[in-house]
């Protein structure tokens, strides 16, 4: 069971995207079972507080009923983990951007979204204390899972909503507009809320105070395949890449017309397919944090792997591949160490020959060794080409006494 799948239990994968995604909100009560026992509590909010209370300035939000509250700079004098403490006793709700930033238990979650929606996740934390609204009925340009960490929380939806929308189609919402809700949850630890992108919906407390996670993503569109297929194109054909000139009011027809023929021909292209959901695949890939874990003793272990050390593809190292004539471009969230390679972190290049090596540990989820690479590459060149991705952050080296957990 993947851990997207484990987040859903009992509902599968498959149910959740034909039934739910992006049409309408599934709750997933758990009986009192907290299946988030690994991530922050209030304490462990608190303490990220302080412990990143130098940066509150650009990762903290304080919000009360809608309107936010200017966090004081550090210049005047007063303590920003003090001050922000104080804001939540005088009944705000105090907004954590960016946790997968600073706790890896979250950042592990968030990649296993980012894995299943081929979606960078941004993973914000809210403490919301009792009998308090931090937000007024609104939605969001982004589909959300909601995960209830310690308290209770109230959660109204509607079915007013703006269908699919885009970053820009954010707006304000009259409350004198608002009906009564459609349908109405109350978190405990460990419940789960999805709620798809457009869907107007009220979060408040009532006895209780609040901490829950949003796990947040734009999904691949055809928009962003379509933006790139344009892209593509353009490459090949300069009538794609002449100028309009300021002081044409609007194109003139008769080129838009010729532009969209030029267009819809070359789409038809399998090869412009392919190249574009390449592009649109590559541009996620390298958006992807490295996840700690093993990568110190892991540069240390590399200059010993041979045709019998048995390796495994480390955990949430979401893999891409492209391929030239010529060339094999493998690329994933890695460390990416000093090279003279023109490529991004995380990003090797290797001759064609290589491919079926690669196509195997990036489609790996078992332990393997040299010998078990398929391909014509030598030996030599197989152990060589491990070390690399040992090195990268692709591979780990299995050790005797190393858990799983550092991996």
């Amino acid at each position: 069971m993947t851990e997207f799948s484990k987040i859903l239990s009992p509902i599968s994968a498959d149910l959740f995207f034909s039934d739910y995604y992006e049409r309408k909100p599934l709750y997933i009560p758990r009986s009192g079972e907290n299946k988030f026992v690994n991530l922050p509590g209030i304490d462990g909010f608190e303490e990220l507080l302080w412990r990143h209370e130098s940066k509150l300035e650009r990762i903290l939000r304080v919000n009360h009923r809608g309107n936010y509250k200017q966090i004081p700079h550090h210049a005047s004098g007063k303590d920003a983990f003090r001050w922000a403490i104080d804001s939540f006793g005088d009944g705000c709700t105090l907004i954590l951007n960016g946790t997968d930033h600073l706790s890896k238990e979250v950042a592990e979650i968030a990649r296993s979204i980012e894995e299943e929606t081929n979606s960078k996740v941004a993973a914000n934390a809210f403490l919301t204390p009792a009998n308090s609204r931090g937000f007024l009925p609104h939605f969001d340009t982004h589909d959300v899972f909601i995960m209830q960490l310690e308290g209770e929380k109230h959660w109204h939806l509607y079915d007013q909503r703006e269908n699919l929308p885009l970053d820009r189609q954010i707006y304000l919402i009259d409350q004198e507009t608002v009906k009564d809700p459609s349908y109405k949850y109350v978190l405990s630890p460990g419940d789960l809320l999805y709620v798809p992108r457009g869907m107007l919906h009220g979060p408040f407390t009532k006895s209780q105070s609040s901490l829950h996670i949003t796990m947040g993503y734009r999904p691949l569109r055809w928009r962003d395949y379509l933006i790139a297929m344009v892209d593509v194109i353009a490459e090949s054909e300069p009538r794609l890449r002449e100028s309009i000139r300021p002081s044409d009011n609007s194109p003139n027809s008769e080129d838009v017309e010729k532009i969209f023929g030029l267009l819809s021909l070359k789409s038809e292209s399998p090869y412009i397919q392919k190249l574009s959901l390449e592009r649109v695949r590559e541009k996620f890939v390298s958006q992807l944090r490295t996840l700690p874990g093993g990568h110190i003793r892991n540069l240390e272990a590399s200059s010993m792997v041979n045709m019998d050390t048995k390796l495994l593809k480390r955990k949430g190292c979401v893999c891409n591949i492209t391929e030239t004539s010529e060339t094999v471009r493998l690329q994933f969230p890695g460390i990416g160490l000093s090279s003279s390679d023109d490529l991004h972190p995380g990003c090797i290049e290797a001759p064609i020959m290589a491919g079926g090596a690669i196509r195997f540990i990036a489609g790996s989820d078992d332990v393997f060794t040299a010998r078990d690479l398929p391909g014509i590459l030598t030996i030599d060149s197989k152990i060589d080409l491990l070390k690399k991705l040992v090195r990268e952050g692709l591979l780990v080296v299995i050790e005797r006494n190393v858990s799983q957990s550092c991996i």
